[in-house]
């Protein structure tokens, strides 16, 4: 073999070897974000007004989230709208058979006789909340669960956190006062995975 064909056939050489070690010939392109199978949620540590999750309902595609109240005086209902990022989570009901989009939670036990002020409602991204007793005069402590909502991870969303955020001057709690409190909701980490 002369020396020219020799170089050739190194050169020759080297390639395949470096095609083969880089995954060969074929796309070696990027695949794109992964797919996510699951919904994952860290509970916040601190505040008055928290979003905690309910292990009870939650699953792994669906996160049911309480509004829980941590020793914060006497009231009779609350109102708040949360948002969500929608192109990974949808606001879902807390269970499919359910009318809206909140559940009552255990604080306000007793929401009176039909009509009731208990209403969940979806506008996009922003899921709207009123849960309440009518009139003051059976308000309650404000300690533990206030209104249930839920979130369930959209087919296809990618991996990675998930913006789930208060609506800035929309939440609110009715004092046992009658005064309508500026409420301030902490809330946990969401994470598509």
């Amino acid at each position: 073999m002369t020396k020219p064909q020799t170089i050739s056939s190194l050169f020759g050489a080297s390639a395949l070897m470096l095609l083969l070690a880089c995954g060969g010939g074929g796309g070696g392109g990027s695949q794109g974000p992964a797919a996510a199978t699951g919904l994952t949620y860290t509970d916040p540590t601190s505040g008055t007004f928290q979003l905690k999750k309910n292990a009870a309902f939650s699953s792994s595609t669906k996160l049911v989230l309480d509004l829980v109240a941590v020793n914060a005086g006497s009231g009779a209902g609350t109102a708040f709208h949360l948002t969500a990022d929608t192109s990974k989570v949808s606001w879902a009901k807390v269970q499919d058979a359910d009318t809206e989009y909140v559940r009552n939670g255990t604080v306000f036990a007793d929401l009176g006789s039909v009509p009731q002020a208990l209403k969940g409602k979806v506008s996009g991204n922003i899921l709207q909340v009123v849960v309440s007793q009518k009139g003051l005069a059976g308000s309650q402590t404000l300690n533990g669960t206030l209104a249930t909502v839920a979130l369930s991870l959209k087919s296809g969303a990618t991996a990675g956190a998930v913006t789930l955020d208060v609506v800035s001057g929309r939440a609110q709690i009715l004092m046992a006062s009658g005064a309508t409190d500026p409420l301030t909701i902490t809330k946990g980490t969401l994470t598509a995975q």
